[in-house]
């Protein structure tokens, strides 16, 4: 039987062993016969009971027991072995156990990477060098454990650590990097070489010319620049769509105050945006969207929720764009405009779209182990998707 996430994976969702289970597992609710008529009680159910949560400490003792292939079972080895080789492991590699000024001793740092569940991302970093890691192994721990995207390469910092973990150097080689971009000076470069080094900064820094080259780039600003403004473009023209679908919908649907106005785009402001789109969340005595912290999703989400605060804030350039804001406006499109008829159809488009989108912002694909994007995904192949989200919202404030 041929299932809604029939789609290659490798080609358009990283092959991570957490997305193929975080795949397999969508598709169990979405092929299940009850789906149809319990979409949103089956979604909410997958979201907030059986959704994997990977937590910073399982998947930190999982990649160490894997890397040195430690014969004991994994649930016989204690944390005291833990604390040692990672211990050991930073004291060889003369790593430093925190990138940003810390009054934390090394020892309390380590028990609290062993049992906090959650860490920040210059943590990663730390770990890469201190446990020796490859690029690829950091970028699963922040894809996977934080839910962020990978390498930022438009941050000067985290393109020297990526060279640094590909090429096997060690810290110090990323500060002495770091403190020459800090002297040199900014980079000018022809439009077609600009575009050839922004493109695929992974392909292009193969040798520390070309880093240095990058780093210049970076240092004028133009690749930060440039993906900025090309986020924002995005955004605004997405938001053009969604406020020409509510003034059709508006001039549709009878007033019922009975006064038949006729709007026009222009009249569509983010707070209406944010009632056709946030219906599910309620609101509070200061008619603004409630906080989602205290929900069953919250935890799960963040803040994910498009205010009309929020979107003021980007049309005036007072907030960048995220890729949260771009996945959720396109899913408000292609609800509203792809017939309900092909759900499959419209699932593998928006997923293409999506894809496509990100990546012309310098972002990652769609995720399916972000249980923000694991939502919209399953929302997007009912049959009405916006009136899904909107009722899942709902039972996440119940």
């Amino acid at each position: 039987m041929s299932t809604w996430l029939d789609f290659d994976v490798d080609q358009t969702i990283r092959d991570f062993d957490y997305t193929k289970r975080a795949a397999a597992s969508m598709n169990r609710i979405i092929d299940s016969a009850a789906f149809e008529e319990m979409d949103a009680e089956m979604i909410f159910s997958y979201l907030s009971r059986e959704m994997e949560v990977v937590l910073f400490p399982d998947f930190l003792k999982r990649y160490i027991y894997e890397k040195l292939e430690i014969d004991a079972p994994f649930r016989d080895v204690p944390q005291k072995e833990y604390e040692y080789i990672i211990s050991q492991s930073f004291e060889a590699n003369r790593a430093p156990y925190s990138l940003t000024p810390t009054t934390t001793k090394k020892t309390a740092m380590i028990r609290l990477w062993l049992t906090q569940p959650g860490t920040r991302r210059s943590t990663i970093f730390a770990l890469g060098f201190g446990l020796r890691m490859t690029g690829e192994e950091v970028r699963e721990f922040l894809t996977k454990v934080l839910k962020e995207e990978g390498f930022d390469f438009t941050d000067p910092a985290e393109t020297v650590y990526w060279y640094c973990y590909k090429n096997d150097l060690p810290y110090a080689s990323a500060a002495k990097y770091l403190q020459m971009y800090e002297a040199m000076e900014p980079g000018v470069f022809s439009e077609k070489k600009w575009a050839a080094m922004s493109a695929s900064p992974e392909l292009m820094l193969l040798s520390e010319q070309n880093l240095i080259q990058y780093l210049r780039l970076l240092k004028s600003g133009s690749i930060s620049d440039g993906l900025k403004a090309k986020a924002y473009a995005h955004f605004e023209a997405l938001y053009g769509q969604c406020r020409e679908i509510i003034r059709d919908m508006y001039n549709r649907d009878p007033d019922p105050a009975g006064k038949k106005k006729h709007w026009e785009a222009e009249d569509i402001r983010p707070a209406d945006l944010e009632k056709v789109l946030c219906s599910g969340i309620p609101l509070s005595d200061k008619n603004n969207l409630k906080a989602l912290s205290a929900t069953r999703l919250g935890a799960l989400f963040g803040n994910r929720k498009m205010s009309r605060q929020r979107i003021s804030a980007i049309t005036s350039r007072r907030q960048s764009v995220d890729r949260f804001d771009l996945i959720t406006l396109l899913f408000f499109i292609y609800a509203q405009t792809v017939e309900p008829d092909w759900p499959a159809e419209r699932f593998l488009r928006f997923i293409d779209g999506v894809n496509e989108l990100l990546a012309d912002c310098g972002m990652e694909d769609i995720y399916p182990v972000n249980p923000y994007e694991a939502f919209v995904l399953m929302c997007i192949v009912t049959e009405f998707p916006l009136d899904v989200y909107a009722q899942i919202w709902e039972m996440a404030f119940e």
